[in-house]
């Protein structure tokens, strides 16, 4: 499994701050060079560690919309597949796996509480789940990321064929200039078996773990 090195950690923590920072102005307060970061955070990207860079709102300062926590109970082994289902729904802002009887928890926005109420009605209907309790959210005074950044954080890689976790140095393959991941050589030949088409007339280039 990779892990964040030095610059790695010094990039993503200037973004954490304030992701609006240039390529420039975070490589002038990193010591390196703008090509450096501007090639470290297409990895990042590449490989899932940055989803997306998008701003962070302040609710309170909306007049409309409310925040809800919501805790759930879930049978465990449908945890995940349910999780994937409420991701598409615009509601629900964020989804966390917890530990206790209520193991996973909503964030959902909502315009009313006749919207919540409709909201709660799907996850019993829909998803045959049983909500505990909720919370209001009135004020936020901290809402940063839960997560430490600092010099040898793993960072855990998906394969693009399997969706296992990748251990140890992935297999990679750069098409046009962007990074895919891959578990294994199976693995690797099934995507380029898939895709063959796409990929004809395209800058390919293949790195296993012996040859880095």
């Amino acid at each position: 499994m990779p892990e964040l090195d030095d610059v790695d950690a010094r990039i993503l923590g200037i973004l954490v701050e304030d992701g609006r920072r240039s390529f420039r102005e975070v490589a002038r307060r990193t010591g390196i060079t703008t090509p450096t970061v501007q090639a470290r955070v297409k990895r990042m990207m590449d490989e899932g560690l940055i989803r997306k860079i998008s701003p962070i709102f302040d609710v309170s300062k909306f007049k409309q919309g409310l925040v809800f926590h919501l805790y759930l109970r879930v049978n465990p082994a449908e945890i995940e597949n349910i999780a994937d289902k409420l991701e598409k729904n615009p509601e629900v802002r964020g989804i966390y796996l917890t530990t206790g009887e209520n193991n996973l928890t909503l964030r959902v926005a909502v315009e009313s509480l006749e919207q919540l109420q409709r909201f709660t009605e799907t996850l019993s209907n829909d998803f045959g789940v049983k909500q505990n309790s909720s919370q209001m959210i009135v004020k936020i005074f901290k809402d940063d990321q839960p997560v430490l950044i600092r010099p040898g954080t793993a960072v855990e890689l998906k394969c693009e064929t399997c969706n296992g976790s990748i251990s140890g140095k992935p297999f990679v393959l750069k098409v046009a200039g962007r990074e895919r991941f891959f578990c294994c050589q199976t693995c690797l030949g099934k995507f380029r078996e898939t895709y063959e088409p796409k990929l004809k007339g395209l800058a390919i280039a293949i790195e296993s773990p012996s040859s880095q």
